[in-house]
């Protein structure tokens, strides 16, 4: 498969190597200094827990290369970049596909609206990390989502799923990618929240029974406010893990908070991305707007993650 990847951060950069790695021809887009390093270095990877590191040649652009053919375009920007992702991909006609893999709160009629519903296609990365250098550090931590807005099992997000696959991203199907977006931010937001009150150290945060406790309230809010907004839970899974009383699910969320996951893919992340989680949050503030349920303790979460968000700006 002819492939571009837009976006040559942490996930673009592993996505880009592991499919070019896999018999697949990748163009990678890049801007200033990234590019630069990825054209004298390549794309040098690092696995968290085992520190190997491997080095892998792609080509490289410093722009969309808008009158060549591609088979799928990765999109792998933060919500803050969105807009400017989708005015530099919007001349890109011979580009049948778009998958966007960026959070979202308020769905994605801003993507159809510019590149037209049969072209945009919504995933969920498998993997966090952080960038050290030149060097990506990464974890794989998960099945990579996969959904068609409409949600059904299409060929094409059957095949891509097979291509990621045998990258070495195993990919689940979903069939609801925007409900499944939506309560991803659902646990996102009040984590940070939560994670911004103890330092953003998942170790301080485990340590606290309060904390913990507040978290899993604030979540169970956000739950409810998008059900009440006939948001059904995505994946199913959720209802009966929230449903679990503290007694069950603090030490479970306790004992992953001192993971190898929660330090690379949560806590580093929310450390190098508080103005994306802040845009997250004052998108999860609309729907509670929008809703009538309580959110006594989603409301104070909330707000730190914005004012996360507005420190980091101005600092």
């Amino acid at each position: 498969m002819n492939i571009l990847v837009f976006g040559a951060g942490v996930l673009g950069s592993l996505y880009a190597a592991r499919l070019q790695e896999a018999g697949n021809e990748v163009t990678l887009v890049a801007r200033g200094q990234r590019f630069c390093d990825l054209l004298e270095q390549g794309i040098v990877l690092e696995e968290f827990s085992t520190g190997r590191q491997s080095v892998t040649p792609v080509r490289t652009v410093d722009r969309v290369p808008v009158d060549e053919p591609f088979d799928l375009c990765l999109v792998c920007v933060q919500k803050t970049q969105v807009p400017g992702a989708l005015e530099a991909l919007r001349k890109a006609r011979q580009i049948p596909l778009f998958l966007w893999i960026h959070n979202s709160a308020e769905g994605f009629e801003d993507l159809t609206a510019v590149l037209g519903r049969d072209r945009v296609m919504i995933g969920h990365a498998n993997a966090g990390g952080e960038r050290d250098g030149h060097m990506i550090r990464y974890t794989i931590s998960q099945k990579m989502t996969l959904g068609e807005l409409d949600g059904t099992k299409t060929p094409r997000v059957r095949e891509i799923a097979q291509v990621m696959k045998s990258a070495g991203f195993p990919a689940v199907i979903s069939r609801d990618i925007d409900a499944w977006k939506r309560y991803h931010v659902a646990l996102a937001v009040p984590f940070a929240g939560a994670m911004y009150e103890h330092g953003c150290c998942n170790l301080q945060m485990a340590e606290s029974s309060q904390g913990v406790r507040k978290c899993l309230a604030g979540i169970r809010e956000t739950m409810a406010v998008l059900k009440s907004l006939n948001h059904r839970p995505e994946p199913a899974v959720l209802s009966p893990l929230m449903a679990l009383p503290d007694g069950l699910l603090c030490p479970l969320f306790r004992k992953m908070l001192r993971s190898e996951v929660a330090d690379i893919g949560m806590a580093r992340h929310l450390r190098n991305a508080r103005a994306e989680m802040a845009q997250l949050a004052r998108e999860l503030q609309v729907l509670m707007d929008n809703s009538s349920v309580s959110t006594p303790v989603l409301m104070p979460l909330t707000s730190r993650v914005i004012h996360e968000g507005q420190t980091q700006a101005v600092h």
